[in-house]
């Protein structure tokens, strides 16, 4: 897989979507701007013994349940997939992106005595009340998310906990608001994610009259990626701190090298496995826009964890002559050779 030097995928952070089933209709989501071809599946406990297996997951720093399409709390086995990899791994640190909605108080319980200091929920929340977050988190469910928070918190208090909003135009007057509700329900960290998807970047898509993009100056992404601010509400040191330092140290070594900036090759953003079993080097290569055809036809054939084996895929060719071009659409954009001195870009998932 070695090409110009050391170009090989970093393997120490996993990015799955173990659902592709979510309850939600958030209008800027793949699920509603590329309706043809969403499935609802998921991925069971089996299948991660089976078809990822013990040996990769013993290898494993960091796994990120998040999806392209779904919501990780929606997969039925989540809690039990947890509890196999932290018996097969128990330094792993695990990362859980959701929505947070319609789940019963029970299942958080059952998941707060499996996650420990090592993990991080975040509690994607865009609005303070159901009226606001349902502006664009469509049919979501503000008092199940609430109920779920609170049962979490009484059981453990170690896990990080962040309220992850998106800057919109409906809430970019109230997010002082929502920092205050963040410590008042026991929130560790408010990230405030900064969006590409609006009029100004993309007129074609979202028209010039884009009433969901915030006019404050300063809260959308300036580049084709997003951008981020963390706001502290605790003094926890925040888990997975350890590899910064690991991630930046590979991007000093890519620029050496003069090599691709790619994160797949740096590992913060985690190699991907979505819900049908397929592996991608990043989550943006499989993300179902028609810019990404080549990827899609690469994962349904040659990367399916469903028909190879994980070292068959690893020792594919591919990896070490056509990927090293870095010419699709998202390498191009993303991951362009400059990022390399971004330590937002190398550093933050």
């Amino acid at each position: 897989m070695a090409s110009r030097g050391r170009a090989v995928l970093r393997l120490d952070h996993w990015h799955i979507e173990p659902s592709s089933i979510c309850s939600l209709r958030c209008p800027r989501c793949p699920r509603a701007e590329v309706p043809d071809g969403s499935l609802n599946q998921q991925l069971d406990l089996e299948f991660f013994k089976q078809r990822l297996g013990a040996d990769v997951v013993r290898g494993m720093r960091k796994v990120t349940f998040c999806g392209n399409d779904g919501d990780p709390i929606y997969c039925r086995d989540l809690a039990d997939i947890c509890v196999w990899m932290k018996t097969l791994n128990p330094e792993i640190s695990i990362t859980i992106v959701t929505n947070g909605s319609h789940r019963p108080q029970h299942w958080w319980q059952y998941l707060a005595r499996v996650l420990d200091y090592r993990d991080e929920v975040h509690f994607s929340l865009d609005g303070w009340d159901q009226i606001s977050n349902e502006k664009y988190r469509v049919n979501s469910d503000w008092h199940s998310i609430q109920q779920g928070i609170q049962a979490f918190r009484d059981i453990n208090k170690d896990t990080y906990l962040v309220w992850a909003a998106i800057a919109f135009g409906f809430n970019q007057f109230s997010l002082e608001h929502m920092q205050r509700q963040a410590i008042d329900a026991g929130f560790d960290l408010f990230q405030l994610t900064k969006s590409t998807k609006f009029g100004s970047k993309y007129p074609e898509v979202y028209g010039t009259e884009d009433i969901l993009e915030p006019t404050r100056p300063g809260l959308t992404a300036r580049s084709h990626r997003f951008e981020r601010e963390l706001h502290a509400l605790t003094r926890r040191a925040r888990p997975g701190s350890m590899l910064k330092p690991v991630f930046m140290q590979r991007a000093k070594d890519l620029a050496k090298q003069q090599l691709y900036s790619g994160i797949c090759l740096i590992g913060n953003k985690g190699v991907y496995l979505n819900s049908k079993g397929e592996f991608y080097p990043c989550c943006w290569t499989a993300n179902r826009y028609p810019h990404n055809q080549n990827w899609h036809q690469l994962a349904q054939s040659r990367f399916n964890l469903r028909q190879r084996t994980f070292t068959e895929i690893m020792q594919d060719d591919f990896w070490s002559t056509e990927f090293l071009r870095f010419d699709s659409l998202e390498c191009r954009t993303k991951c362009t050779p400059d990022r390399l001195k971004d330590t937002e870009h190398t550093t933050e998932w």
